[in-house]
């Protein structure tokens, strides 16, 4: 893969992983932020405030209020009306509430006994499961606190602007990190990347060098070899007249794919010949050198030798010819 390619690759991780982010912290957590925050403010009101902004939520329904009485635990019932037809309210003021099937049935009760068409169960606390399925089948309306916020929010506009502040700024701190996760993961897809790229020689053993200039063979290690350029009796020959040095390469590779030692070979570069052997039990430069050294402005090739895999043996650098 080409480092072009490679960067695309980084860009599109980062900026994925990146807008993934910023849209799930924008509307889920901002708005989990915002929910918890009116909560809390919610608890914190007087029980006279709390119950005012409940019946002002219902009177933007059509509810309004006839008489209410004082019960047990120092709450509320409150009745209201709306068409003709009787309404009874309940409201448990505090965020540590946990209702259940209980307190649904005891208001279940109530309006029986009132004669009323339904009733309303709010509070900053939670329901269970158990009693919204009661609820629904006695047409009781229940709202705790994830879903008595949005109902009460636009009524203390000031209070609402500040909770929605506090939102809006942990949700651009969390956007910072995750933009910085992100531009960290696509620093790690990078170099994962270019750690398998054939263009890497230090990670896989068939990758060709990435310089177009012949090294000096000492620069090949201890297992340089340039004994290789002494005669071969079996010479095939001139080479054959070859237009382009493109062609002339293409000619060289198949004349070594034809050895039985040799499973293919490639052009890693313009200068470095890669050859994947078949067969390890013998040099293969006796025959190679000759099919490279056809061509002058090849001869000088470096020549990578790949054993087999498996084979246990390490690549190789070589040369038919030096400069």
């Amino acid at each position: 893969m080409s480092a072009g390619l490679q960067w695309l690759v980084v860009v599109v991780v980062v900026l994925l992983l990146g807008t993934i982010a910023t849209v799930y912290i924008q509307r889920v957590l901002r708005q989990r932020d915002e929910t918890r925050a009116g909560i809390a403010a919610l608890a914190g009101t007087s029980w006279r405030e709390f119950i005012h902004l409940v019946l002002q939520a219902l009177s933007r329904r059509g509810f309004e209020r006839v008489f209410d009485h004082e019960i047990a635990a120092g709450d509320k019932d409150y009745t209201l009306e709306r068409d003709g037809r009787r309404w009874l309210l309940s409201c448990k003021h505090g965020s540590a509430f946990v209702l259940g099937n209980a307190t649904v049935n005891d208001l279940s009760n109530d309006i029986r006994l009132a004669n009323a068409s339904g009733g309303f169960l709010f509070t900053q606390g939670r329901i269970s499961n158990e009693a919204r399925k009661t609820a629904a089948d006695r047409n009781i309306e229940l709202l705790d606190g994830a879903t008595l916020w949005p109902e009460l929010r636009d009524l203390k506009p000031e209070q609402l602007a500040a909770i929605r502040a506090g939102a809006e700024r942990r949700a651009r701190q969390r956007i910072a990190v995750a933009w910085l996760l992100a531009l960290l993961v696509g620093i790690a897809v990078y170099f994962a990347i270019a750690d398998r790229s054939p263009t890497s020689i230090g990670t896989s053993p068939a990758a060709p060098v990435s310089s177009d200039a012949p090294a000096p063979a000492a620069d090949a290690g201890p297992e340089t070899d340039t004994a290789a350029t002494e005669n071969v009796d079996d010479s095939p020959g001139p080479a054959p007249t070859v237009a382009s040095p493109q062609e002339q390469r293409e000619a060289v590779v198949g004349a070594i794919a034809t050895l039985p030692m040799v499973d293919r070979a490639l052009w890693a570069t313009q200068s470095t010949l890669e050859v994947h052997l078949l067969d390890v039990s013998e040099d293969a430069m006796p025959s190679i050198c000759p099919l490279v050294e056809r061509y002058p402005d090849l001869a000088a090739s470096r020549i990578l030798l790949t054993p087999p895999p498996g084979s246990g043996l390490q690549v190789r650098f070589r040369q038919c010819r030096t400069y």
